[in-house]
This record gives C-alpha cells, sequence and structure tokens, in this order.
C-alpha cells in the first residue's frame, strides 16, 4: 500500500495527461466548425504540453523511492 501512495501522485498526473491529449484529438477530429488556422496552434501546444507534463508523471512514478 506505501507503493501505490507515494506513486498516487504521479498516476493522477499520467491520467490527466492522458484526458488532456484525448480531449484535445476529440475536439480536432469531431468538432467540424472549428478553424483550424485560429486554434490549430494552441491546441498543438496544449497537446505537447499534456504529453511533457505526462512523460514527466511517467519518469517520476518509477524513480520515486
Amino acid at each position: 500500500m506505501d507503493y501505490l501512495k507515494k506513486r498516487l501522485k504521479f498516476i493522477l498526473i499520467i491520467i490527466f495527461s492522458i484526458a488532456v491529449i484525448a480531449f484535445v484529438q476529440y475536439e480536432l477530429h469531431f468538432d467540424h466548425n472549428l478553424n483550424i488556422k485560429k486554434v490549430g496552434m494552441m491546441m498543438t501546444i496544449l497537446q505537447a504540453a499534456a504529453g511533457g507534463y505526462g512523460l514527466y508523471g511517467l519518469v517520476q512514478f518509477f524513480r520515486v523511492k
């Protein structure tokens, strides 16, 4: 139990990052009223930031002692 207790924060970071990436992909794919030129760059930045944060969570998950 102590093993998961120490890593719970990083599990939540990973889940949150996956949720943000999935939401952005869903909106870009299914919302035909979106103007890609206006929001495409912001969505790409949001997706990259969420991916980086998820990668941070994954690395820290295995690094915690």
